[in-house]
């Protein structure tokens, strides 16, 4: 299995996959938008590889870093989210933008993405939040334990509907269970 290329773009496709030759060798390499606009064509450029063989095909997807491809590869683990749908979702934002989605339950956010239905964002945070700052360490430093669900649920206990703590908990950040508590409250009014 192929981990890592270090080499030269020779060809960019904006579609998202980019010609990198590697010791004579070319190799064809899909990536995030993200990714790609990353890259110049006739630049090095080193990729963290995840290579994806099926029975009638072996797919290189490159990425600009090791929390990329961890990200990448933790997204192939949700059902129904294969390789293609993952690369969709991790070119229409940023990785810490897209934890901080998941973390924050901003189906919405995750919904925006081209081809990603409202059940299939619901399904990614159900099956990722709390999973991904482990998972993606190194990011861009530590992402903040998750205390969203205690929260909501408290928020819930005192009698407040879900369709105002989904308004309410996108204007709170990731902190501690009592300062987000507090800023759930005062967003609530």
């Amino acid at each position: 299995m192929i981990g890592w290329l270090s080499g030269t773009i020779r060809d960019i496709d904006p579609v998202g996959t980019v010609l990198l030759e590697t010791g004579g060798v070319g190799y064809e390499v899909s990536m995030s938008l993200q990714t790609l606009c990353k890259l110049k064509q006739g630049e090095r450029a080193e990729l963290s590889i995840h290579t994806h063989v099926r029975e009638d095909q072996i797919t290189l997807f490159g990425f600009a870093n090791g929390a990329e491809r961890s990200m990448f590869r933790k997204l192939t683990t949700v059902s129904g989210i294969g390789a293609r749908m993952a690369l969709n979702l991790m070119s229409g934002m940023a990785t810490d933008e897209f934890i901080t989605a998941i973390e924050n339950a901003d189906d919405l956010a995750i919904a925006r993405t081209p081809g990603i239905g409202k059940k299939t964002a619901q399904r990614l945070i159900l099956e990722l939040q709390g999973k991904l700052a482990s998972a993606v360490s190194g990011s861009s430093g530590p992402v903040p334990s998750n205390h969203h669900a205690e929260v909501r649920s408290a928020l819930i206990n005192l009698g407040y509907k879900p369709a105002q703590l989904d308004i309410a908990m996108k204007q709170v950040e990731l902190a501690d269970f009592e300062t987000m508590f507090r800023a759930a409250l005062k967003a609530l009014g």
